[in-house]
């Protein structure tokens, strides 16, 4: 499944757990390292809180789906893509830069 993340919003609970047994891998678009950003990038009708309730989901996700990756793509600097490396390691997701073609 690649998803932005943002499920459990959109149905106003933790979803992660329907998950299980269904999927084996999960590609979450973080797009940016921190909320400022991620919300430019995304404008999610969801506003503020979207963010945090994507790395939660990803983070719920980590106890149901075999493999979980990140993902932004290599439009964003170079210094936002490292700072997305430490968010990813901090969860233990791994993070794929994906190239804009």
């Amino acid at each position: 499944v690649n998803t932005n993340g943002l499920g459990d919003l959109v149905h106003k609970k933790d979803i992660s757990y329907m998950l299980e047994d269904v999927i084996d891998s999960v590609s979450i678009s973080l797009n940016a390292p921190d909320k400022v950003s991620y919300n430019e990038v995304t404008r999610p009708v969801f506003g503020e809180e979207s963010f945090d309730a994507m790395l939660r989901f990803a983070t719920n996700c980590k106890k149901y789906v075999k493999e979980v990756k990140f993902s932004v793509v290599d439009t964003i600097s170079n210094e936002q893509i490292e700072a997305s490396k430490d968010i990813a390691n901090r969860l233990g997701i791994e993070l794929r830069v994906r190239h804009y073609e």
